[in-house]
């Protein structure tokens, strides 16, 4: 079998661990031993170390030459043919490894190309050292459409040697879904007739909750009935939280922390949003799809790439809580248009995002790589 090593920033909740861990359910029935160099810094480490022919435990933040020496020493030991790195802080590992172990085939991710969070000066820095390292990477991976327009814009990938693999799920995992809806009602204080939106993300800026809940805000003065779940933590909760309270929300928002019952949460929702600023291809919304329930997202990269206006959801601009309000509105006030494109959306599911479609296309980027280079 030939040997990967996949080198990840975090172990903690997130769409990388997830991907990570799904290409290492598939690995062996495509013929590879993939390896995780990875902090032990969330729930997915120990779900790595189950999965993973083999497991390095490196603290990879913030940059370490010796956390790189580390992995070089790793992959020299165990005969690693190609590393394969995931997001852009595991980018910075694993493409210099071309220069310390000769011959080995370096595949990158993207997983979002994100600039904008930069100041000037670091984002000049940043563009520079993300081109240089493209000249020692032998594929680039992009999860989108959208992502590869990015990439290939700013320079950080060539076009021939660059696919794009969307993210996939096992549509079944949220279709079959049974839940008790009066009982979920009931645990985060909403009334029985509810009309509950919500948001499954990561609490940090670029989610775009600050947006959301302003058009929540202006939402619930036409549908009181409205009330809006968000699911998951992050740097930005304080800051929600006092946004919340600033718009008098308290009784119509609940913020859960982290849950692992997703699926049941999607089924539960009667319209999911993502205000996000910015994506990858947001796993998320693929989910929602593929549990029937109604999705409204920004028109950003990532999400354009799942959600096509008028087709199988709402698409709306990004940054803007007038514009998201009115489309909530609109679904609202508009069930059967919302069952529609519930319905396309399930079918888009079953044709392009399925995890099977996924990792064949995966591993068949790494047979190229390899026979490319004569292995």
């Amino acid at each position: 079998m030939k040997k990967i090593l996949y080198i990840a920033i975090s172990s903690q909740t997130g769409g990388v661990p997830r991907h990570i861990l799904q290409a290492l359910r598939h690995a062996k029935e495509y013929g590879y031993k993939v390896a995780v160099a990875a902090p032990d810094d969330g729930d997915y480490y120990p779900w790595f170390r189950q999965q993973a022919a083999g497991m390095l435990k490196v603290c990879l933040k913030p940059y370490s030459f010796r956390s790189l020496w580390k992995i070089r020493c790793y992959i020299r030991k165990n005969r690693i043919e190609l590393v394969h790195s995931h997001g852009k802080g595991a980018g910075m590992y694993a493409r210099p490894l071309k220069l310390l172990c000769p011959g080995i085939k370096v595949v990158h991710t993207f997983h979002g190309v994100y600039v904008e969070e930069y100041g000037v000066l670091l984002r000049a820095i940043y563009c520079q050292i993300e081109r240089r390292l493209r000249h020692w990477t032998d594929h680039f991976i992009c999860v989108s459409q959208s992502e590869r327009k990015e990439a290939m814009r700013l320079r950080f990938a060539d076009r021939k040697r660059t696919s794009v693999i969307c993210n996939g799920v096992e549509p079944e995992h949220f279709q079959g879904v049974i839940i008790n809806r009066n009982q979920y009602l009931k645990e985060f204080g909403f009334p029985h007739n509810a009309y509950l939106i919500g948001c499954v993300a990561r609490l940090e800026q670029m989610k775009g909750h600050q947006y959301l809940l302003s058009a929540f805000a202006k939402l619930i003065k036409k549908h009181p009935q409205c009330r809006l779940l968000l699911v998951g933590d992050g740097p930005e909760r304080e800051s929600i939280e006092a946004q919340i309270q600033e718009q008098n929300l308290g009784s119509f928002v609940c913020l859960t922390g982290f849950r692992h019952d997703v699926p049941q949460l999607l089924k539960l929702f009667d319209m999911f949003v993502s205000a996000s600023l910015k994506e990858g291809m947001p796993y998320t919304l693929i989910e929602a799809l593929a549990a029937g329930t109604p999705v409204t997202a920004t028109d950003v990269i990532g999400n354009r790439d799942v959600i096509h206006g008028g087709k199988n959801g709402f698409l709306v601009r990004a940054e803007s809580a007038e514009d998201l309000a009115e489309m909530l509105d609109y679904a609202v006030r508009n069930p059967e248009i919302c069952k529609k494109y519930s319905v396309q959306g399930q079918r888009m599911v079953h044709a392009l995002f399925t995890e099977e479609r996924f990792a064949g296309r995966l591993f068949g980027v790494y047979d190229k790589v390899m026979e490319r280079h004569g292995k």
